[in-house]
């Protein structure tokens, strides 16, 4: 008994010095704190509804996709960011980006995100693809992160002009789950694409699927129930790939014929910090780079 006040009373001191510099939000890690899922899925079907489909024609059956994930800026430190922009900038086309959430670390930094990734809503001429996280959430930020990034559920695919190639699926995970309304989206969505002969389905997000270690304390992963719905219907519709950050440790776990990779952090003064690219061919080849070192 003595613990859990000694805890609780930590929390409120913890929670009551949180600041603009702060990482720490008690309570966005604890209940959500703004609004939930249900409500920024919501959001984001509206969004979606004004600006269409996306379809992005590479003119070709082959390019590449870098992909990072937390890179938890601040107006201070954005090093690794900058230089995964860069190098995905000087890339031959055809090629696309995608970023695996947590942007940002502490509060109210997406200003100093967007003027990095030059990104102003998902949009049909747009090569960066974001998918939001915890951090990006915590504080009640969603409001601000929706200013800048509009959607936080979406998908879109890639052709050659002539015929259909991959299919994407972004999910918010920020909270660690679907939700009610995202899961039967998802399920719908699977369902009616699964028909349409796409060579390959990837879904990404922040959030993993499978929790090896404690690093992340309970917002690891789903809870086993969603996990185990998820996982069977990913079998189901032959998904071959799950993206994810969240951990800031490269893991591959492969569960049914699915492909759960989870890639390293790209937050600046952490060890291990690398990126990834993937040809995209009838075969997908992963590669990682490390962000170079000081």
């Amino acid at each position: 008994m003595k613990k859990s006040i000694i805890y609780i009373a930590l929390a409120a001191v913890l929670a009551a010095c949180a600041n603009e510099e702060s990482t720490l939000d008690m309570k966005g890690m604890f209940s959500p704190n703004g609004e939930t899922i249900s409500a920024r899925f919501e959001q984001s079907m509206a969004y979606n509804r004004t600006v269409g489909d996306l379809h992005f024609d590479m003119q070709s059956d082959d390019y590449t996709i870098y992909v990072c994930t937390d890179s938890h800026i601040t107006k201070k430190t954005h090093k690794n960011l900058d230089y995964f922009m860069a190098q995905y900038k000087a890339a031959a086309a055809p090629k696309l980006a995608i970023h695996l959430g947590d942007i940002i670390d502490a509060q109210k930094n997406f200003a100093c995100a967007d003027s990095i990734v030059h990104f102003a809503g998902q949009t049909k001429a747009d090569t960066l693809l974001l998918t939001i996280g915890n951090h990006d959430i915590y504080f009640k930020q969603w409001p601000i992160c929706r200013a800048y990034f509009k959607t936080s559920v979406y998908w879109f695919d890639t052709n050659n002009g002539n015929k259909k190639l991959d299919l994407f699926i972004c999910l918010d995970t920020a909270e660690g789950t679907l939700g009610v309304d995202q899961m039967a989206w998802l399920r719908n969505l699977l369902e009616a694409k699964s028909k349409e002969g796409y060579r390959r389905i990837i879904v990404y997000t922040h959030t993993h699927f499978w929790k090896l270690d404690g690093s992340q304390g309970h917002t690891s992963n789903f809870s086993l129930e969603e996990t185990y719905e998820l996982a069977a219907l990913l079998d189901e519709y032959d998904v071959e790939f799950v993206w994810s950050g969240h951990q800031h440790a490269r893991q591959s776990v492969i569960y049914k014929g699915v492909n759960y990779l989870v890639l390293d952090a790209t937050k600046d003064e952490e060890n291990g910090q690398a990126y990834m690219t993937v040809d995209m061919g009838e075969s997908a080849i992963y590669h990682y780079f490390n962000y170079p070192k000081d």
